[in-house]
């Protein structure tokens, strides 16, 4: 049965029965879930717990600002991966839909530069199809799927985009981590200057995902995509 909840952001998704939707991931063999902070505020903080992990390991934890997101109220819908074993091993969280630039997290950074301007007249010209933002993703780093779970969290973008009934997907990538994002159909924002986030050591772009065309996604991601969303319209209806 497909039903509509209110999250504490205020923003109206597409879910399903309480605990949220989901589906299995047959390249890592873990289970994925998606849901609102609310509707399981347990998986929630498991979430955050490993996505403080992942960005301590970095020495970016400040960028993620755990108090200010740990009451779930500012993300929208948020995605897991639960190994065989039940260990929470990878994730990501999206808030959308957005009405202006100023309202995309992931847009800040670019005010005060050269591509503040062109990055606002971008989101602008998106606004009116659905812009949702994906931010917070991570994969652990003490299994040895790696790549696995990193192509998970790329698709996991595509499929809160859709859940939130927007066309296009917002988010930010450094460099190293672009042809990630880029398997799953994302695209660097062009002419838009990177800018050094979450500080000098990276080098990042703004980056979109037309649920429209993702024709630039891989072929095996396509695939999965499309596997992973008849799983996810099943969950829907029952």
């Amino acid at each position: 049965m497909r039903v509509s909840a209110h999250t504490g952001s205020g923003h109206r998704v597409v879910g399903a029965n309480a605990g949220g939707l989901r589906y299995l991931d047959s390249s890592s063999g873990c289970l994925v879930r998606i849901c609102s902070p609310e509707e399981d505020p347990a998986l929630w903080d498991r979430y955050l717990a490993g996505a403080l992990n992942g960005y301590r390991h970095y020495g970016v934890q400040d960028a993620l600002d755990v108090e200010a997101l740990a009451d779930g109220r500012s993300t929208s819908l948020f995605l897991v991966a639960i190994d065989p074993d039940g260990s929470v091993v990878a994730g990501l969280r999206a808030h959308g839909p957005h009405a202006t630039a100023d309202d995309l997290p992931g847009f800040h950074p670019w005010i005060g530069t050269a591509g503040e301007a062109g990055l606002r007249a971008s989101v602008d010209a998106k606004v009116p199809h659905g812009i949702a933002e994906s931010k917070g993703g991570w994969s652990t780093r003490t299994v040895p799927r790696r790549p696995e779970l990193g192509a998970l969290v790329a698709r996991g973008v595509v499929h809160v985009t859709w859940l939130l009934d927007v066309r296009y997907g917002f988010g930010v990538s450094p460099l190293h981590q672009l042809e990630s994002y880029r398997s799953s159909g994302a695209r660097q924002d062009p002419g838009i200057p990177a800018v050094s986030y979450p500080d000098e050591r990276y080098t990042t772009v703004p980056v979109w995902w037309d649920l429209s065309d993702l024709s630039a996604a891989t072929p095996a991601q396509r695939d999965l995509i499309a596997v992973e969303r008849a799983q996810l319209l099943e969950a829907r209806r029952s």
